[in-house]
């Protein structure tokens, strides 16, 4: 099969995940790299084996890049997308697509017009046991389903939003502790149990300075299904926890830890519970952002989604989560926001 070469545009710390993750993939390059900061930009690439820009509207016009990974601020993507799309670019882009669902819709068009792939990292999906929940869940294994959860109680310190003068604002971050840190599991709950019906909310600044956004908020949910949830999340909460997504229906339940199974039990057993009740004691292969954000970062979850989104664009199929499965999380969060700045239940 013929080689993907990719681009980087926004070498942060997310973006060494992306190079790591492309140069272990099969039939994937990183090529080269652009930043602001040419120096910056060469600093990166020159440990990944890359080519440097200062401006990424050169970088795009090379032929011999056919996908770009967007790490940029989140407020950035949309405009950065829509030139990448012009110059026949499929688009990777970090989470959240955007920050707000106007402009992610924004980035959905420029990519439908110009007939590229879009895929959103949602890496959380690709793990071994939340795949195990989403097949139970389509073979009906849980039952009725009565309450799915997310609680994301983790810890950023002073120093985190300090570092980046776009970290903590509305404009570029989008929000705070659902929009920037609980995402990955607010995308899983809704993965797993389906459309919301209506939601109330509200959403505090508790423990932080000089930042716009919540690092405390508490979701109500009603989903379309019938079942009740709850979306707890902040990175107010010394030292942090590990992530957790419940599912609970009348037959069953699954409780995901940062990505890891550690409770599947059903009603009516089947020949593979064995061997994943076998595996519950093991050790997350993704990591966990609970007290520092890239200090248990691991490359698997990038990898294999990175390795989906190269096949998609070598076979011309859609990747397993185009812009549209990225929108949903960002269009609840914002709901959320909504909700609790209202004081009213939304309904949708």
């Amino acid at each position: 099969m013929p080689t993907v070469g990719y681009g980087i545009i926004g070498p942060g710390a997310i973006a060494a995940v992306h190079a790591e993750s492309i140069g272990v993939v099969m039939n994937a390059e990183l090529r080269a790299v652009a930043d602001v900061s040419k120096a910056r930009a060469k600093k990166f690439a020159d440990e990944y084996g890359a080519d440097a820009y200062g401006d990424y509207r050169e970088m795009i016009q090379r032929d011999d890049i056919q996908a770009v990974s967007i790490c940029t601020p989140s407020g950035l993507r949309a405009e950065i997308i829509e030139d990448c799309t012009k110059a026949g670019k499929n688009i990777l882009s970090e989470k959240p697509l955007e920050v707000t669902t106007k402009r992610v819709d924004k980035i959905i068009r420029a990519c439908d017009q110009a007939g590229v792939l879009l895929a959103c990292i949602f890496q959380s999906r690709f793990s071994v046991d939340a795949q195990h929940i989403r097949k139970a869940l389509d073979q009906g294994r849980f039952g009725k389903l009565v309450m799915g959860d997310a609680y994301i109680k983790w810890f950023r310190s002073q120093e985190y939003y300090d570092s980046g003068q776009w970290r903590g604002t509305w404009k570029l971050d989008g929000g705070g502790a659902l929009m920037n840190q609980g995402i990955h599991q607010i995308d899983l709950l809704q993965w797993f149990m389906g459309p919301i019906k209506k939601l109330r909310a509200d959403m505090a600044l508790v423990n932080h300075t000089g930042i716009e956004v919540e690092d405390l908020a508490v979701a109500m949910l009603d989903f379309e299904n019938g079942a009740k949830g709850v979306i707890e999340g902040s990175t107010a909460i010394y030292g942090g926890h590990p992530a957790r997504v419940e599912v609970h229906g009348t037959d069953g339940s699954a409780i995901l830890e940062d990505g890891k199974l550690v409770h599947w039990d059903f009603a009516k057993r089947k020949a593979v519970d064995k061997k994943i009740e076998e595996s519950l004691a093991g050790e997350s292969v993704f990591g966990t952002g609970a007290g520092d954000p890239m200090a248990g970062m691991k490359i698997e979850g990038h990898r294999r989604q990175i390795d989906d989104f190269t096949k998609a664009i070598i076979k011309g199929r859609s990747p397993l989560i185009d812009g549209r499965e990225g929108r949903k999380p960002v269009h609840l969060i914002e709901s959320i926001y909504k909700a609790a700045r209202a004081g009213k239940t939304i309904t949708f």
